[in-house]
C-alpha cells in the first residue's frame, strides 16, 4: 500500500509539472500575419491607388481629369480570399469637377502572369480650359464643359519578366458644351470661342487599345531606376453618329540612371502621341493629346497646346533629401503639330522647373513645382497615389 501511495504521489508531481509548463508557455502562436498598422497603410496605397485607415475605407486623390485640381474624397475597396479586388470611390475637386466610379479586379491567373480589370466611370467638369489649336495659338481661353460615363474592360499580362501586354476595349459617351468666353479684360481676351472639331457634341466611342512595353522599373508610378520603353494602339470608332473614325498611337522612352548610391536619379525621357484619320475634322479637340499642365510641360497652364500630334521631351534631376522625399530640378520641351512632320525640335515651347516629390517605395503622393516659361511662371501641385 505504501509503494502504491508513493507512486501515486509521484504522479500527481508530475502531471502538476506538465500543467505549469504549458500554462507559462501561454497560447500556442498565431500562423496569421498581424494587421498593418495605420502608418503601414498610408505608407503604401493599394492597387487602386487608395490610401487606408482602416482595412476597407480609404481615401482616392485625383484620377477625374487633368486641371481639375486638388481633388480627394472617400473609397472602399475590399480584396477577397481568391485575390479579387473591388473599390467603389467618390472624388471631388476644389474646382467642382467630380468621378464616380466602380472598379473591380479580377484574382492574378495563369501563373499569376494576368489580371483582368473592368470599371464603371462617370466624371463632370464644369469649367476647362480651352485654346486655340496648334503651338502659335493665342495665350488666351475660352471654357467649355464636359461629362464622360465610361465602361471598360482591360486584360494585362506578364509572360516574362519586365515584359508587359495589355489589350482592352470599352464604350465612352462624351458630351461637351458649346463653350464660352470667361471674364476677362485687356489685349489678350479671345474675341470669340474657337470652333474646334468635336465642341458641343454628344458622341458614343467604341474605343480598343492594346499596350506592349519592356519595363525594369520597380513600378511605374515611382522607381529610382531601370528603363522602359512603350507603345500604345488605340482605335476610336463613332457608334452613334456615324463621323469618321481615328486611330491613335503613344510612344514612350525612359531611362532612369541612378547616382550617388541611388540617392540621386537621372530622369530622361520622350513621349509622343500621333494620330491618324481621314480629314482634319475627323478627330474631335477633347481626344487630341495636349501639353501644359501637371506633368506635361508645367510652365503653361492646363490643355495650352492641343492638335493631332505631340511631342515631349523631358530630363529631370532628383535627390533624396529624406526617404520619402526628393528635390528635383526639371527641364521639358514640347511641340503639337496637325501633322508628323511639324514635330521637329525648332521653335518648341521649354520649360524649367524646381520642385519637390513626396513619394512611397512605389508610388508618388505629392508633387508641387514652380516652372518657368516664354509666357511666365507657373505652379503646380498634384496630388496622388497611383492606380486609375
Amino acid at each position: 500500500m505504501k509503494r502504491n501511495g508513493r507512486a501515486t504521489a509521484l504522479t500527481l508531481v508530475l502531471a502538476v509539472s506538465a500543467a505549469s509548463a504549458v500554462a507559462g508557455q501561454g497560447p500556442p502562436a498565431s500562423t496569421e500575419p498581424p494587421e498593418p498598422t495605420l502608418k503601414e497603410r498610408l505608407k503604401e496605397p493599394d492597387q487602386a491607388g487608395g490610401l487606408h485607415f482602416t482595412e476597407h475605407f480609404a481615401v482616392a486623390f485625383g484620377g477625374i481629369k487633368q486641371g481639375s485640381g486638388v481633388a480627394l474624397g472617400p473609397a472602399y475597396s475590399t480584396k477577397f480570399a481568391d485575390g479579387g479586388f473591388v473599390q467603389l470611390k467618390a472624388v471631388y475637386s476644389i474646382k467642382n469637377f467630380w468621378v464616380l466610379q466602380a472598379r473591380y479586379d479580377t484574382r492574378k491567373f495563369w501563373s499569376d502572369r494576368a489580371i483582368v480589370s473592368s470599371r464603371l466611370r462617370w466624371h463632370a467638369a464644369p469649367e476647362v480650359s480651352l485654346y486655340d489649336l496648334g503651338m502659335n495659338s493665342p495665350n488666351a481661353r475660352a471654357q467649355y464643359s464636359e461629362r464622360k460615363v465610361e465602361g471598360s474592360t482591360q486584360l494585362m499580362t506578364k509572360p516574362v519578366p519586365h515584359v508587359r501586354i495589355g489589350a482592352g476595349f470599352g464604350i465612352e459617351r462624351y458630351a461637351t458644351s458649346g463653350g464660352d468666353l470667361p471674364v476677362r479684360e485687356g489685349p489678350g481676351a479671345l474675341p470669340e470661342v474657337p470652333r474646334l472639331p468635336g465642341l458641343g457634341t454628344h458622341p458614343w466611342f467604341a474605343h480598343l487599345s492594346g499596350t506592349a512595353a519592356y519595363d525594369t522599373r520597380l513600378s511605374p508610378d515611382y522607381s529610382r531606376s531601370g528603363h522602359v520603353a512603350e507603345i500604345g494602339l488605340h482605335s476610336f470608332d463613332d457608334v452613334r453618329d456615324g463621323q469618321d473614325s481615328f486611330r491613335r498611337v503613344d510612344a514612350t522612352l525612359q531611362q532612369l540612371v541612378p547616382t550617388f548610391d541611388s540617392r540621386g536619379v537621372i530622369d530622361v525621357s520622350m513621349r509622343t502621341w500621333l494620330t491618324f484619320a481621314k480629314d482634319a475634322g475627323a478627330v474631335p479637340f477633347f481626344l487630341m493629346p495636349t501639353l501644359g499642365g501637371g506633368d506635361l510641360l508645367r510652365a503653361f497652364p492646363s490643355y495650352r497646346f492641343r492638335d493631332r500630334d505631340a511631342l515631349l521631351l523631358k530630363a529631370e534631376y532628383r535627390w533624396a533629401v529624406h526617404e520619402m522625399a526628393d528635390v528635383a530640378g526639371v527641364y521639358e520641351g514640347g511641340k503639337v503639330g496637325s501633322a508628323i512632320e511639324n514635330l521637329s525640335l525648332q521653335d518648341m515651347a521649354h520649360s524649367f522647373a524646381i520642385g519637390i516629390r513626396v513619394h512611397s517605395k512605389t508610388a508618388s503622393l505629392f508633387r508641387a513645382d514652380l516652372a518657368h516659361g516664354r509666357e511666365g511662371f507657373g505652379f503646380r501641385v498634384g496630388f496622388t497615389a497611383g492606380g486609375p
